[in-house]
């Protein structure tokens, strides 16, 4: 009764491992046992007592003479290795995603078909081929060419005289549908094949959106990928066709503001590593913030496409009606964009709106601009708003991969293809001939299932929550680890509306939208209402989520009408608001300076891409960067299901793996790259034959590698792993807070939510007023900072060290009297 979280979990893992169990008949739970004790030894059939003592004395021996080598080998390496461990660090990462991974195979946590996936999308290669698209001669026919050929500006007046007779597409399966489907996600090796298709398949579409959002911080954050190097190979799988990026305006990739020359630079080096098209657009659709976005595209030669974001209904909104957007389209074309761009982030917009909404963002650009319009699928009516917006001329839409469509992704491809057919202004696009693109992404989306919302259907609810499609599932994703699914989900809706209304009604769009979604899990979580926030005691008492006073300072700008006074002052409390755009405000950056401090702070040459990432992420480009350095460069060849699942013993997987990365597989790799240079790659071979028993909490995996030399020898490698195994569950083993402990004498303050703390601002015996910072706790992209609750003196820390994780409710900090 203490612990109602606790025993609402207990129950809930008690319920599924029941219903997990009496599911199967007694037949495959005796073979599932089997197979798993079958797969942790090697076992002999003994058909005599004198057999079976044989073989028991044998083995005794054998383990005698192995603990002897042991503690020989531990003596002469003064103790390199942990109980006689060989292993290099790409198969010490498999071995513990294997043992103690949250999506093990071995543990049976990842989804049942994950092996069928797996082959499946191995083998679509192997059934489907793709020629490289043919090089292009003469007189360009596509939008890339006349780009590449002429420049955005005629690209822009061709769009608009070819699409008299056509709809132009624009495919988002790569960026935004599996944003908003399965949490940004989809690796680069997945992603790359996908471009290889694209190119043959979508070569008469106007772009590929494959970039930015999202996707850069989760590559690097999740991944253990770089976002750059992800640009440059899609354009080097795909040269025939634009690439097209979401960039934040004066957020860039980022979830706060940066100073515009760091803005230009990113904008330069995007174009550089291969974007053509920047989809530009601000939280608060402010042309000013914009606007040193929108110049330094255009220096590149690159297509600057700005947007109008779109939300509410302007049919009857007060705040976003017909006047508002055709004032912004005005302003828009005035900046300098090559396209305008309409974003329904949530897919708010009906059929109704359609026509009075073009012909005001044309009557506002004077109609000399293309039109591109996106939106999300999560009311199930974005195809009825995408057929309208081609019967009003819209020049350009968003769709994708029917596998990956709809949901709050985008409209299907395949299914507006074959609507268009037949009519004035059909795709030039047959929806058979998109079939192949379909099937891979079927595939594609098969192996990454474990990262599904598990929202099984549209819902109209969307019109009243208005939470946009890319954040919906996050939201999803947050709440579960937040314990939060389930009866809470349709609160957490509501407090969304609730909060958006006590903002002022804003726009909600990255990163705006994570500023509300922030506050309402925040809220829902502590069981607060927005009407508590505006209590003197209770809205005093609420550490805001740093999101949420950033966003009131104006870190992100402000809207057109500023926020409510009421809000504004609980949540800032007397601090200072910006009282310019944070671009020019903040301080500009020595981009020489900072690529050479980064180099000498990690010890090895860190390019100018790197040290954007750098400037985007201070954080997450440091965690990403050791551990590349850890040896995990090599994890961006390995499969997605081993990386995502480990393996089950007595499965194997091959990979191709660049000589000069292979110290970090091969403990010794002089054999397997005999005779080979360090450009050349080899084909690995990797084989789990076993995970040991539990002993001591840990357990020995035993992996084999095969590769063969350039001279057809056959190189076999065995290594063994000790891992600790927690059985893919995370134990808090902290001091927990005392809720009783909140006197003058002694106050227990507790971590308001199961994350990471990441930083630690209290030292013991320091002297704290009430309200300064004393940690931050991050679960999800989400930042909490712990302050003071009273002033006082730091009695002792109960936080290890920056970077443990914690649960809601641990002890941080013991606050003392005030000196």
């Amino acid at each position: 009764q203490n612990f109602p979280k606790l025993k609402s979990r207990i129950e809930k893992f008690l319920s599924d491992s029941i219903g997990v169990l009496s599911s199967k008949s007694v037949d495959q739970l005796l073979t599932e046992r089997y197979a798993k004790y079958r797969s942790i030894g090697t076992f002999k059939l003994c058909t005599s007592e004198e057999e079976r003592q044989k073989a028991v004395e044998a083995a005794k021996a054998a383990s005698q003479a192995a603990v002897a080598r042991g503690a020989g080998k531990r003596a002469s390496t003064a103790g390199d290795k942990k109980g006689g461990e060989t292993s290099a660090p790409v198969i010490k990462q498999l071995a513990e995603e294997t043992v103690v991974g949250t999506r093990s195979r071995y543990l049976h946590l990842a989804p049942d078909h994950i092996h069928e996936a797996a082959t499946a999308l191995e083998s679509y290669f192997q059934t489907h081929k793709f020629d490289p698209p043919p090089t292009a001669t003469g007189e360009p026919t596509t939008a890339k060419g006349i780009l590449d050929k002429y420049g955005p500006e005629h690209l822009a007046q061709w769009v608009m005289k070819e699409a008299k007779n056509r709809v132009f597409l624009t495919d988002t399966s790569m960026r935004d549908a599996h944003q908003s489907l399965l949490a940004t996600r989809v690796r680069t090796v997945d992603i790359v094949n996908a471009a290889r298709v694209a190119s043959n398949v979508l070569k008469d579409g106007f772009s590929l959106e494959c970039w930015g959002g999202a996707t850069f911080d989760v590559a690097m954050r999740f991944l253990d990928e770089c976002p750059w190097e992800r640009l440059r190979e899609v354009r080097k799988a795909c040269p025939n066709i634009c690439t097209q990026m979401l960039i934040r305006g004066a957020n860039a990739v980022g979830y706060t503001s940066y100073p515009d020359d760091v803005v230009e630079e990113f904008v330069r080096l995007a174009a550089k590593n291969g974007m053509d098209v920047f989809r530009i657009f601000d939280c608060f659709n402010s042309v000013d913030s914009m606007r040193v976005c929108i110049d330094a595209v255009r220096a590149t030669g690159k297509v600057a496409e700005v947007c109008i974001c779109y939300t509410g209904n302007l049919l009857s909104s007060k705040i976003y009606h017909v006047d508002y957007y055709r004032e912004l389209a005005k302003e828009i074309k005035a900046a300098g964009a090559h396209f305008i761009a309409i974003k329904d982030m949530a897919g708010l917009l009906r059929p109704l709106e359609v026509e009075p909404l073009m012909k005001a963002v044309r009557e506002g650009s004077g109609g000399s601009l293309p039109i591109h319009f996106h939106m999300h699928a999560t009311s199930s009516g974005a195809l009825a708003t995408l057929m309208e917006m081609t019967r009003c001329e819209c020049e350009i839409v968003d769709v994708c991969a029917a596998s990956i469509a709809d949901g709050t992704s985008q409209p299907s491809m395949d299914a507006f293809v074959a609507m268009t057919e037949g009519g004035p202004r059909q795709t030039k696009m047959k929806f058979m001939d998109l079939a192949p693109y379909e099937e891979l992404w079927a595939r594609i989306r098969s192996v990454y299932s474990v990262f599904e919302s598990g929202m099984l259907s549209g819902t109209a609810r969307v019109y009243d929550h208005q939470i946009p499609g890319g954040q919906y599932s996050n939201l999803l994703v947050q709440c579960n680890s937040l314990g939060m699914y389930g009866d809470k989900w349709e609160t957490v809706l509501d407090t969304y509306r609730d909060v958006n209304m006590l903002f002022g009604d804003i726009i909600k769009v990255t990163p705006s939208s994570k500023c509300v979604g922030d506050l309402a899990l925040f809220l829902v979580n502590r069981g607060l209402t927005c009407e508590d926030l505006k209590d003197p005691v209770k809205g005093a008492a609420v550490d805001f989520p740093e999101s949420v006073v950033g966003l009131f300072k104006g870190d992100l700008g402000f809207p057109h009408r500023g926020f409510p006074s009421e809000i504004e002052k609980i949540v800032l409390r007397g601090q200072k608001k910006r009282t310019g755009r944070a671009g020019v405000q903040l301080p500009p950056v020595d981009m020489k300076g900072n690529i050479k401090s980064l180099s000498e702070k990690f010890g090895i040459e860190v390019s100018e891409e790197e040290a954007m990432s750098s400037l985007m992420y201070p954080k997450v480009f440091a965690d990403y960067i050791k551990k590349q350095m850890s040896g995990r460069r090599m994890l961006t060849h390995v499969p997605s299901a081993e990386y995502f699942y480990g393996m089950a013993p007595g499965e194997h997987f091959s990979f191709s793996a660049p000589v000069s990365l292979l110290k970090e597989v091969f403990v010794d790799p002089s054999k397997a790259s005999e005779g080979m240079g360090p450009e050349e790659s080899v084909e690995v071979t990797v084989s789990l034959v076993r995970v040991g028993p539990l002993q001591k909490s840990h357990r020995t995996v035993e992996i084999k590698l095969t590769s063969k030399t350039k001279a057809g020898a056959t190189v076999t490698e065995k290594q063994s792993v000790s891992v600790k195994d927690t059985a893919g569950v995370f134990h808090y083993d902290g001091p927990m807070a005392n809720p009783a402990k909140k006197t003058d004498q002694e106050y227990e303050i507790a971590s308001p939510m199961p994350g990471q703390v990441i930083e630690l601002l209290a030292h013991t015996d320091d002297a704290v007023k009430a309200g300064d910072i004393l940690a931050v706790i991050s679960a999800m992209k989400m930042e909490v900072k712990v302050s003071a609750p009273r002033d006082g003196t730091i009695k002792s820390i109960s936080v290890a060290h920056v970077g443990a994780k914690v649960v809601e409710g641990a002890l941080l900090v013991t606050l003392g009297p005030a000196p």
